[in-house]
């Protein structure tokens, strides 16, 4: 079904004032940023409300959005374990553990640390697993971006995708990091309004009660899963006519597999992503760094809840959208028909604003693994202004790769997971053991990364033949196998081998090889000690 909204050229023209404002920000900016620092982190010079609002900023992009959306119409809150929630308990997670310590090392992108911590290979083999990490999130944000831009025009996704990917390349090579966080907080506040807009109107003119989205019922989504199980559903509460019991559908081991699987994805797999440290090490002291991230946490997690909420709604609404409306259109669609002309235009204005941030934020993390640290690699005498010169010719580069990915893979929400599955499988065992144990070494550190993404591997290929029976005549208008669904599956479910593999392999590695090759001391990026102690991010730092 094809939507055309009366007022689709009014919407594009107010989004378009608000790119020229955001591009005349990103000019602005531009002529403050004299150096890396500047450029990459901000100087390091920003507070707790630039920060939360960079922060949260960064992540309420596509897939918390529209995303999240369209999986809670289909699958209700079993749908949105890997965002909102798994989302908040990585700001979290970072803010309590994390933050303190990166912060603390002063290091201008992670690949500093891993090659400090380890060496140039583990610097390397990480670099290229963020990279593509990075590019497949941002491919997920262009997505979204150009689903709005093709929803409002009627032109093809692809040229939608096009000219969103145009735009970012502008925003983000102007002003780099600096002028991404000065616009996060006039973003922040266009996400809440365009937030709460559209839930109090939906929710106030729709024949829609708390009662229906608060229920349980089943029936109340599309795939019939209890409508607020959190956890695998056991038997005893499962539907007997339906057999829902288990995590969507999966019982047993795998069942929980995928809940462990989905709540990490982005809960423990986005830690070690350069963007989201790149926003710690921007912040102008230990402690706005770790209050910064656990407000942000908060934060995200109820405006989150909102788009949530909508798409339980939808499903009453709309129970016969087709499934790609419902995958990448769902809120697009309800603002059409529901907020009037001037709230659509705020609500668009949102919700570009939130895919803009994310999107330059990992923009500059892709760039800055590229060109600031391949600069180094190649050239370690290149002075600062030549390697900020390549950093930001490295932006446009960064986009058109992403570019590609969008056109390839156009559903929101699985393209963001699978990026952040990989960071998981690969990249964190690494990143974190390098910061609290000092028995890991290189060799262990380089067997976690393969390790995990072989055990990742060898679980999707495992699962798949479940997954795929599983996805059997199960969509309508698709006969067989579901493969975009049974593919997922088993990505998510087998994850959880690979995570398990990364650190059998980082233990054993290490210390069967720790007299041939001794692990390397943890130090700063002046290559001082970085010390640990008093890491957890409640304990108020004594700098």
């Amino acid at each position: 079904m094809e939507y055309t909204y009366a007022y689709g050229s009014w919407v594009i023209a107010g989004l378009a004032v608000y790119m020229a404002a955001l591009l005349g920000i990103g000019w602005w900016a531009s002529r403050r940023v004299s150096n890396e620092a500047d450029f990459l982190v901000a100087g390091r010079r920003l507070g707790i409300p630039l920060m939360v609002g960079a922060l949260v900023a960064t992540w309420f992009g596509a897939g918390t959005t529209m995303g999240a959306a369209g999986a809670s119409y289909l699958f209700g809150t079993q749908g949105v374990v890997y965002d909102p929630y798994g989302a908040a308990l990585c700001l979290l997670l970072l803010g309590l553990v994390f933050a303190r310590v990166v912060r603390r090392s002063k290091f201008m992108t992670l690949v500093d640390y891993l090659e400090s911590r380890y060496d140039a290979r583990v610097a390397g083999l990480g670099a290229f697993v963020m990279l593509v990490a990075e590019m497949g999130w941002i491919g997920a944000l262009l997505v979204g971006f150009g689903s709005i831009i093709q929803f409002f025009t009627g032109i093809p996704l692809a040229w939608g995708i096009g000219a969103s990917t145009l735009v970012l390349v502008v925003y983000s090579y102007l002003g780099g990091m600096y002028a991404v966080t000065l616009t996060d907080a006039l973003q922040m506040a266009l996400i809440i309004i365009s937030m709460i807009a559209i839930l109090v109107i939906v929710m106030g003119q729709a024949d829609v009660g708390w009662d229906y989205i608060f229920s349980g019922d089943p029936s109340h989504n599309w795939l019939g899963i209890n409508q607020w199980d959190f956890l695998p559903t056991p038997e005893g509460r499962a539907d007997a006519e339906l057999g829902n019991a288990g995590f969507n559908y999966y019982t047993g081991h795998m069942g929980w597999f995928y809940w462990l699987g989905a709540i990490m994805a982005i809960g423990v797999g986005s830690i070690p992503a350069q963007d989201v440290n790149q926003r710690l090490m921007s912040a102008k002291s230990e402690d706005v760094s770790v209050w910064s991230a656990i407000l942000s946490s908060v934060i995200y997690l109820v405006l989150g809840m909102v788009p949530v909420i909508l798409g339980m709604a939808a499903f009453k609404l709309y129970p016969d959208l087709a499934f790609g409306d419902v995958q990448n259109k769902l809120l697009l669609i309800m603002a059409a028909d529901y907020l009037p002309v001037i709230f659509v235009i705020i609500f668009v204005c949102g919700l570009v604003a939130a895919l803009m941030s994310s999107a330059a934020a990992a923009t500059l993390a892709g760039a800055a693994i590229i060109g600031y640290n391949g600069s180094k690699f190649f050239n370690r005498d290149i002075t600062d202004a030549d390697s900020l010169r390549l950093t930001r010719l490295c932006v446009p580069l960064v986009a058109c790769v992403s570019l590609l990915i969008a056109l390839k893979f156009e559903t929101i929400y699985h393209l963001m997971v699978a990026s952040w599955t990989l960071l998981l499988v690969s990249m964190f065992v690494p990143y974190a053991a390098g910061f609290f144990w000092k028995g890991a070494n290189q060799l262990g550190a380089l067997a976690a990364m393969l390790g995990g993404f072989a055990g990742w591997l060898g679980g999707y290929f495992f699962y798949l033949p479940a997954t795929q029976a599983a996805n059997t005549d199960l969509v309508p208008g698709v006969p067989g196998i579901y493969h975009e669904w049974a593919n997922w599956d088993a990505i998510t479910i087998g994850s959880v081998w690979g995570v398990i593999a990364s650190v059998v392999m980082m233990v054993a590695v290490s210390l069967a090889t720790r007299s041939i090759v001794p692990p390397k001391p943890l130090l700063d990026a002046d290559g001082q000690p970085l010390c640990t102690e008093g890491w957890l991010g409640l304990v108020p730092s004594r700098a």
